[in-house]
């Protein structure tokens, strides 16, 4: 396997991890997930200096 077929394996597995966890979760548990992960990403706006 070359590196293209490497990434785009582990792009199509990772991508059915989310899915399936998502499904077992409650909508409550989503929104607290969903909630976590912007102000994760807010964070890392402050830290790297703003959107861009």
């Amino acid at each position: 396997m070359d590196k293209d077929e490497i990434s785009r394996y582990f792009a199509k597995v990772g991508s059915k991890g989310g899915k399936a966890a998502a499904k077992s979760l409650t909508q409550k548990q989503r929104t607290e997930r969903a909630r976590k992960a912007g102000k994760a990403r807010q964070a890392m706006a402050k830290k790297k200096g703003g959107r861009k």
